[in-house]
């Protein structure tokens, strides 16, 4: 499976390899079932497809979108598929009021999430590696309820979300003030924006024929059960897992296109060194409304930034490992 993407070298795995040399990773994530966008089921599936993560824990992150159908069922189904037992919880609902709010103010229920992040970082003996797609309201409120041990256990935080051009972004508008406060937080940030100029975008597709075909069954059980939307009261998702597709929903699922976001900086953060893309050290304006831009030197906040660059062969090398990750799965 290195043939992709080689390991990187020893400096970048240092900060928070553990002995058996597994990178820690708590993944927070805007996961949903019924799912909002299916992307984040092949996320998921990466992260628990590549053999260099320990998972330490993970947050749903919710917002009033996601209050009610966080994608528990999937991870789940994760856990099945692997043997892998991991901490969840779901977050807050509310947006923070400002870059500074703990958001204890929000109901007892919805605290678990930054709850766990706190717990995850103080029981972890080396640093962790912060992975954030959606919202970043639960990791925002954990910096402010406590901003020393989040600079102290950090060891990288990639941010997924953002525009590098200056434009509106859909998961910087799920919650301003949080991705302000956690692009201002000084932690050593690896930003991965959605989209944006001159190469600063983590974007790309596939068609879903191109990574099933060659996928197990317990994935392409996975799946179809994410993209039909099946309602786990009248569908076990785990017994799902295993049954046969019909031949019509095949075709009409392989069939369909898929757009993605964050595969490169998963390869990155399990320390992988990939060929076509890098996070050359940048400065970015951050803007109160949460607006970013790549900037000259001298008038932004110092950040590692996602750039494409090999944009010809960008999407060959993003396919390849997530079909890699994907063929992990021996059910």
């Amino acid at each position: 499976m290195r043939s992709v993407c080689l390991l990187a070298a020893v400096g970048l795995l240092a900060d928070a390899a553990g002995a058996d040399g597994a990178v820690p990773i708590l993944y927070t994530t805007d996961l949903l079932h019924p799912h909002a966008d299916p992307d984040d089921h092949f996320d998921i599936a990466t992260l628990f497809g590549m053999p260099e993560f320990d998972v330490r824990g993970m947050v749903f992150d919710l917002g009033p979108v996601g209050k009610d159908r966080p994608g528990i069922v999937a991870l789940r189904q994760m856990m099945h598929l692997t043997g892998k037992e991991v901490p969840f919880a779901t977050g807050l609902v509310e947006c923070l009021v400002s870059p500074e709010d703990t958001g204890r103010e929000q109901p007892e229920e919805t605290q678990r999430g930054v709850e766990l992040i706190l717990r995850v970082l103080k029981e972890s003996p080396q640093p962790v590696v912060v992975f954030v797609t959606g919202s970043l309201r639960d990791i925002a409120a954990a910096m402010n309820r406590d901003e020393r041990l989040c600079r102290e256990k950090i060891a990288r935080l990639y941010v997924n979300a953002g525009h590098a051009g200056g434009d509106r972004e859909y998961n910087v508008d799920l919650d301003p003030h949080s991705y302000v406060r956690v692009l201002n937080s000084g932690c050593p940030l690896y930003l991965v924006p959605c989209f944006g100029p001159n190469g600063y975008e983590s974007y790309w597709r596939f068609t879903h024929r191109e990574v099933l075909d060659g996928a197990s069954g317990g994935i392409q059980g996975f799946i179809v059960y994410a993209l039909t939307q099946a309602d786990p009261a009248q569908r076990d998702p785990i017994l799902a897992l295993t049954e046969p597709v019909p031949e019509a929903l095949r075709q009409e699922i392989w069939s369909q296109e898929r757009n993605m976001w964050c595969t490169g900086a998963l390869l990155h953060a399990a320390g992988r060194a990939c060929r076509t893309f890098s996070f050359p050290e940048t400065e970015v304006l951050v803007e109160p409304s949460g607006r970013t831009t790549v900037v000259s030197s001298g008038i932004g906040r110092p950040m590692k930034v996602f750039h494409v660059d090999k944009p010809d062969e960008y999407r060959g090398e993003m396919l390849a490992a997530l079909r890699q990750a994907l063929a992990e799965f021996k059910n």
